[in-house]
């Protein structure tokens, strides 16, 4: 998958998650596959202001490469001023949020509320382009009430824009209903710029059938990676060999309590910890483990994680 000036081998890229894609996810995600990361969404008012919170988002840490940094915003010039600052940190890609469906984004004009106006967007991903030497992507969604994504995607294709990563759900849409991949597949077949397809991806299954269907670059996954930081390695295996194996039992505790000890290494033993129990959930879920007779939800501690995982997984170190 050639983006811009990189060539990734593995066309499965994980999504940008806000909460869940920090610095310590990505680690633990680099440590099973060499394909494209995200940060999480990163406010660009924010980051223009020096929030320190924000700026923690922003961490890259050498190992990550090739990673993204996703900004959200409305304001053409303040989206600017955050990529040249988001640009100090070396990511391999700028990418402008246009299609976040949450609420407090739509009210501020944020995320998918752009797709109300494509040409603001184009003007914003025009001068975004321009003021920083690192390319810059665009993640966005078909329209905001009904299917405008090739318009849209001729819109954004002298805007400089290095690749779009098209979600094949409309924004009023949110999460619910059936995605539409005859629409991402039009973008590919017309649209002249490298696609990446995204939208309710299930499974390795789903990633390979996703990409195969609709002639994209890439396919992006999200939610499906929640406890399962190798599956885009999975997927890329399963499209190159037929076959893949995820995570044993012992391979998932060990993971577990890596990213645990990442998570607070950088915030420290209580937040840490506290950001570490919904991943758990999910990690305890790809083990077949039954969340609701485990106190996942008061867990503050290492030592409580090594007897938690020991009594969910009968896995000690």
């Amino acid at each position: 998958m050639r983006l811009g000036n990189l060539l990734i081998d593995n066309p499965f890229v994980q999504a940008p998650m806000a909460g869940w894609t920090d610095a310590p996810f990505r680690t633990v995600a680099r440590r099973f596959h060499d394909g494209l990361l995200y940060t999480e969404m990163v406010s660009a008012e924010a980051l223009c202001r020096g929030n320190r919170r924000t700026l923690d988002y922003c961490r890259i840490d050498e190992r990550h490469h090739p990673v993204a940094l996703q900004l959200v915003g409305h304001d053409a010039g303040r989206l600017a001023e955050a990529a040249r600052i988001a640009a100090r940190f070396r990511p391999d890609f700028i990418d402008l949020n246009a299609g976040c469906p949450d609420l407090k984004m739509i009210m501020q004009g944020s995320g998918g509320a752009l797709l109300r106006k494509p040409e603001k967007l184009a003007a914003i991903v025009s001068k975004v382009a321009g003021s920083v030497r690192t390319p810059v992507s665009v993640k966005l969604r078909l329209g905001w009430g009904r299917d405008d994504s090739v318009r849209i995607g001729k819109m954004l294709e002298g805007t400089g824009a290095a690749f779009l990563t098209f979600n094949c759900y409309m924004v009023t849409q949110g999460h619910s209903g059936p995605g539409d991949r005859e629409a991402l597949r039009r973008v590919v077949e017309e649209v002249d710029l490298p696609v990446i397809a995204n939208g309710g991806v299930r499974d390795e299954e789903d990633a390979v059938a996703m990409l195969k269907f609709t002639g994209a670059g890439g396919v992006m996954m999200g939610r499906s990676t929640r406890g399962r930081p190798d599956r885009p390695k999975t997927a890329c295996d399963l499209l190159n060999e037929g076959t893949f194996k995820g995570m044993d039992i012992e391979t998932l505790g060990k993971t577990v309590r890596e990213h645990a000890r990442l998570e607070c290494g950088m915030f420290g033993e209580e937040r840490g910890m506290g950001r570490m129990r919904k991943h758990l959930h999910w990690y305890l879920k790809a083990g077949g483990a039954d969340n609701r007779k485990l106190p996942v939800d008061r867990l503050s501690t290492m030592e409580g994680l090594d007897r938690l995982l020991e009594r969910a997984l009968g896995h000690s170190r």
